[in-house]
């Protein structure tokens, strides 16, 4: 191992100048760096907030969507009013929807209308599908239809329409039913649940039950047992 003096001074002299050289390198790449990283920072602090609330932020109002599906489905709606007698109207659906925002026309499917009359008898009516009318308060109802009441009357059909201010069910695609006085079907019928007058055209068939009391019927045409 040498120990000349010379030798040792000359090695520390050349460390010393290369560490020197890489340091003023790293200030040199620092000073850069630093309008870039001061740059970035701002930035960061810019947009964090926008993307921390866009992550727990959701549309509230469904008109202030740039675009949107008209016909987007309410699921398990409901919708609620009174007829003309103050009476309350609660209809109830799996889905429903409307053509444009400013339509009166709700379609419905599997829906259960419930109501009652002046007299506050309650009426039920359940079918598979149905447009309401909500200015007019009229259903179009089709498929499997069963309206029922407490006044005694149960219809089932496969289209009606149902007046809601005026508790009247009408129809052309057959109907079956019982009434207080017993069981009837025919090809078309015309229900006033609320003044309990039902009038049916079109291979009228009745089964009057003997235990009730017998009503006359209107502009009915068929069998009557």
């Amino acid at each position: 191992m040498s120990t000349n003096p010379d030798q040792i001074l000359k090695s520390n002299e050349a460390v010393t100048f290369d560490e020197s050289e890489r340091q003023a390198n790293r200030a040199d790449n620092l000073k850069k760096m630093v309008p870039v990283l001061t740059v970035i920072a701002l930035i960061s602090l810019i947009i964090y907030p926008i993307l921390a609330s866009r992550e727990n932020s959701f549309t509230l109002a469904i008109d202030r969507l740039p675009e949107r599906d008209e016909k987007a489905k309410l699921i398990k709606p409901s919708y609620v009013d009174i007829d003309r007698n103050n009476n309350p109207v609660n209809i109830s659906a799996q889905s429903a929807y409307r053509e444009e925002n400013e339509h009166t026309d709700y379609f419905f499917t599997n829906l259960l209308a419930q109501m009652s009359l002046p007299s506050g008898e309650a009426i039920e009516i359940e079918a598979m599908r149905g447009a309401l009318n909500t200015g007019t308060q009229i259903m179009d109802l089709g498929g499997e239809i069963t309206i029922l009441s407490e006044t005694g009357f149960l219809l089932t059909s496969t289209e009606a329409k149902f007046f809601i201010a005026d508790k009247i069910a009408t129809g052309k695609n057959g109907v079956k039913g019982i009434a207080p006085f017993g069981r009837f079907s025919a090809n078309t019928f015309n229900a006033n649940v609320e003044e309990e007058i039902i009038t049916l055209e079109g291979n009228v068939t009745i089964n009057f039950d003997p235990k009730k009391p017998l009503n006359l019927m209107e502009n009915t045409s068929g069998n009557i047992n």
